[in-house]
């Protein structure tokens, strides 16, 4: 039973995620014509943040044996907690040298847009 209601809000989660977009214009508007313009550019740049933050902790989740299986080298540290981002998952693997390849690449992209950026999004321990 548990298992059919979860997939029912799974279900339920994927028809609503279009909002999604509608949402963040609807944001973007509100913002652009409340405000002045100074005000305005550091509303929205926090509101962008805020949404990769949620975007990454989503990508995180739903990708997290896909990324298990190409960006790190074991599971001592896995990508799937749901109140972690990418990011963060990166920075621990990375301290810890249990990147491959492809993840020492992703974390260098990421370094390269924002220095020392998974080391930086590194979230504490519960």
């Amino acid at each position: 039973m548990k298992l059919l209601n979860n997939l029912l809000l799974l279900c339920i989660a994927f028809l609503l995620s279009p909002l999604l977009v509608v949402g963040m214009l609807y944001a973007f508007l509100s913002y652009l014509f409340s405000l002045r313009f100074k005000k305005y550019l550091n509303k929205v740049s926090t509101y962008f943040r805020s949404c990769a933050i949620a975007i990454d902790q989503l990508g995180n989740v739903f990708c997290a044996e896909l990324f298990n299986d190409l960006l790190i080298k074991d599971d001592s540290t896995p990508f799937g907690d749901e109140d972690e981002t990418i990011s963060s998952v990166l920075g621990k693997n990375q301290q810890k040298k249990n990147l491959t390849k492809l993840g020492s690449a992703l974390n260098a992209l990421l370094d390269f847009i924002d220095t020392n950026h998974s080391i930086n999004s590194i979230e504490n321990e519960k």
